[in-house]
């Protein structure tokens, strides 16, 4: 009986050593795999492979939101894939990542996504302090017609694989769901949040009317309460043709006579007072419009949004990155890349993943 019982014993102890074993070395592993994502980043070659296999915090919003290094390799590589996937040699480019500079630039794509992947959380975290919940059936919704606007299930099915690697539930969780977050608080934003500023814009646009009407010249009128960025040059803003103007504007645009000035005109930018200098046609013999205008803008969701995430408190803990709360981006912590991305910006590369054969 003692035999067995000292047996039973001698194994409990031996399993328990086991598992603390185990515990011990995945304990010494996680604390390695830190030290080099953390500590080196993309500077150790193997760096990427361990964030890619261990879901570890990237990025951590407000304490509780984390952004992981997994998801943000997930992203990387759906990026990097789309690119090469691509053929550009008919406009005289390649796609080349192995290359100092190309690695460079795919570090600019890499920071870009990082942003767009804080917005989108910020985004999702306001909405839902908001009372905005996005299901899974307005998801799949979204979905459905998506599906059948651009040529039925299999299609976009086969297209996000061979573009990005995707399924159609990553396309739903990365670019549906934020996208509707995004749709819904603009929503909320446009009906509740900046109304009074709003009528403050379009009060300032009836005043300014009033000043035109009682005799005041319009481009003394622009200098003096327009805020457009024209204002300046007594709010001339050049000729146009009808393509070009908004869609709110057109009526009044082609309906006035020159010289003479419209009433305040609401847009989705604002509200507008537009003088129509003059009428010409181009050597196409399409119409152009000289206009001029005097302009208050609405609350932008856009400047609105920003403002937001300057608020919240970002830790960015991967290495390469800092975060600005000044204003509210991630940036490089390396001055040579933020020398390199100046570069980039200068030469107005619209795709910074690029290379000239």
């Amino acid at each position: 009986m003692a035999d067995k019982k000292e047996k039973k014993e001698i194994k409990n102890i031996k399993l328990s050593t086991i598992l603390i074993g185990v515990a011990v070395f995945i304990s010494i592993l996680m604390i390695i795999s830190s030290v080099i994502v953390y500590g080196f980043g993309d500077r150790v070659s193997f760096s990427k492979n361990i964030s890619s296999v261990f879901p570890m915090p990237a990025i951590i919003i407000d304490k509780t939101i984390i952004i992981t290094t997994k998801e943000i390799n997930s992203n990387l590589n759906s990026i990097e894939r789309f690119y090469e996937s691509q053929d550009f040699s008919s406009i005289g480019l390649r796609v080349d990542f192995k290359t100092e500079e190309g690695r460079k630039r795919l570090k600019i794509r890499e920071k870009e996504l990082i942003n767009k992947m804080i917005e989108d959380r910020v985004i999702e975290k306001i909405a839902k302090e908001k009372g905005i919940f996005i299901s899974n059936k307005l998801v799949d919704e979204s979905v459905s017609r998506k599906i059948s606007e651009y040529g039925g299930e299999s299609a976009i099915k086969d297209n996000l694989k061979n573009l990005y690697g995707w399924s159609l539930d990553d396309f739903k969780k990365k670019v549906v769901r934020p996208g509707l977050y995004k749709e819904e608080l603009e929503k909320w934003f446009a009906e509740d949040e900046k109304r009074e500023e709003n009528e403050a814009a379009k009060k300032m646009a009836e005043e300014s009317l009033e000043s035109l009407s009682s005799g005041k010249g319009f481009a003394e009128v622009a200098k003096e309460k327009s805020l457009g960025s024209n204002a300046k040059s007594g709010g001339y803003l050049g000729w146009f043709r009808e393509e070009y103007i908004a869609d709110e504007l057109i009526p009044a645009v082609s309906s006035l006579e020159e010289g003479k000035i419209s009433k305040v005109i609401e847009s989705r930018q604002g509200y507008h007072i537009v003088k129509l200098e003059g009428k010409k046609t181009d050597e196409d013999g399409a119409a152009l419009f000289g206009i001029s205008q005097i302009y208050f803008p609405k609350a932008s969701f856009a400047d609105w949004i920003s403002e937001e995430i300057k608020r919240v408190n970002v830790n960015i803990l991967i290495s390469g990155y800092d975060w600005e709360s000044r204003t509210g981006m991630a940036v490089f912590s390396d001055k040579e890349m933020e020398k390199f991305e100046e570069r980039v910006l200068k030469e107005n590369i619209e795709d910074v993943s690029l290379l000239s054969i």
